[in-house]
Parts: C-alpha cells; sequence; structure tokens
C-alpha cells in the first residue's frame, strides 16, 4: 500500500516542482535540505493521515545529503514541520507522524533536549506570537485577530501565544516561509480554503515568491489526491 503512495519516482517528481534557490558556491548536501519541497510533502501526508509515507519522505531526501549537520538540518526540518503541523491537522495525526519518522531516524539525528527555550517568559511568547501574526497576517491581522477573540477569548489567547508564539515563531530550524508552507501543506490535505487563501498571502508575506508559493500548493494538492483526499470547492491559489 505504501508503494502505492509514495514511490522514487513521485517524489522526484515533486523535487523538481520546487524553484532552485541554491547558489553555485552551495555544497550539494546543503543544496538539497534548503529546498523545502520535502517539508510540503511530509505534512501533506501527516495532516492526511499517511503517516507511513512520512519516512520514505525522509530517507529519499536523505540519500542525497553526505555532510553530517546537513543531515542532522534535514532530521530537524521534518521534525519541527510536524510538530508545528499539529495545530493545523491534529496532534493525533502529527503525532503518527512523527513516531513513523523517529523508528526511521538514526540515532545520531536524534535530538536529546528540546531546542526551544522552555525557560522563556509567558511574555516572551506573546511578544513573538504578536510578531510573527503581524507579519503573516499583515493588513488583515488586526481582522483576523479580532474574529478570532470574538468566537472565542480563550481561542484568541491561545493562537497568539502558544500557537504563533512557542510553536510558530520559533526560526532556529524552519524559517518563516517554511513555516506558511507548513501551514498550507496541512491546510491543502484537510481541504480547508478559507484557511488555505490566508496562508498562501502569508507565504508572501513572510518571504516566498509567487512561485514557490504556488509550487507548495502544486506538491500538497499532488500529495493529497495519493492520499484519497477530494476538495468540495477549488482549493484557492494565488
Amino acid at each position: 500500500m505504501t508503494a502505492e503512495l509514495v514511490d522514487a519516482a513521485f517524489l522526484s517528481r515533486l523535487e523538481a516542482l520546487y524553484p532552485s534557490t541554491s547558489s553555485a558556491s552551495t555544497s550539494p548536501s546543503r543544496a538539497v535540505v534548503d529546498s523545502p519541497w520535502y517539508v510540503a510533502a511530509a505534512v501533506a501526508y501527516s495532516a492526511a493521515n499517511r503517516p507511513e509515507a512520512v519516512p520514505r519522505v525522509f530517507e529519499y531526501v536523505l540519500a542525497k545529503v553526505d555532510e553530517p549537520a546537513e543531515r542532522l538540518r534535514l532530521a530537524r526540518k521534518l521534525r519541527d514541520a510536524l510538530f508545528k503541523s499539529g495545530i493545523i491537522g491534529g496532534y493525533p495525526k502529527a503525532i503518527n507522524g512523527m513516531v513513523a519518522l523517529s523508528e526511521a531516524t538514526p540515532d545520531e539525528l536524534r535530538d536529546k533536549e528540546p531546542l526551544r527555550d522552555m525557560k522563556e517568559s509567558k511574555e516572551g511568547w506573546f511578544a513573538r506570537g504578536e510578531a510573527f501574526f503581524g507579519e503573516t497576517y499583515g493588513e488583515t491581522a488586526k481582522g483576523t485577530s479580532a474574529l478570532l477573540n470574538k468566537i472565542s477569548p480563550d481561542f484568541g489567547y491561545f493562537c497568539i501565544g502558544p500557537a504563533y508564539g512557542f510553536v510558530y515563531s520559533f526560526e532556529d530550524i524552519l524559517s518563516k516561509a517554511e513555516t506558511s508552507y507548513m501551514m498550507i501543506s496541512g491546510l491543502v490535505a484537510i481541504d480547508c480554503p478559507r484557511q488555505i487563501n490566508w496562508h498562501l498571502s502569508g507565504a508572501v508575506r513572510n518571504g516566498a515568491t509567487v512561485e514557490q508559493t504556488k509550487a507548495i500548493r502544486q506538491i500538497a494538492m499532488e500529495v493529497a489526491q495519493r492520499c484519497g483526499v477530494s476538495w468540495q470547492g477549488e482549493v484557492p491559489d494565488l
């Protein structure tokens, strides 16, 4: 069944969809890890509840990476993307995806301690959360925040502090644009068009080009189709 979901030819096609951004001076291993197509693919598989495909994505990319530091960076990018994706598609699915990834991860590529600062104050979370929320939503931030607080003040609090502050705004592993890619991929896989619209624009605000953002959307759609996802309407586009 896994072979029907993911194979080398399909992954090669997905990899080719994302435009290259590496310079001639970039090492081959770094160039492979710098291209975030695999983040979109792994998150889409996980959000579609096909965690068995996540290790195949990891192994496909890892086979192309020789430098130890880049191998660790790859593993961390996928772990952090799946962790962040739990807010999008649900943590049961994210746990399944992370368990599958962990089972395929060599011991030297595992983290033994948290990467986030566990001593940071709640005020620090909220400051970073408000900043990243504002960067992601731009001119719509005030209205979106008002909506979240209107539907549930508790939810509005959660979104700014724990979600955008503690989880999303951490940039040591995924860039702001890559975090937006994670959001888009998960949302495509669970068919949430309102939020897809929000985060397509958010990716551009967070530094992605329109071409790169459209490529991530296409990667997520092709993975979701492989997983049997059907959409109630048109998937939003830029």
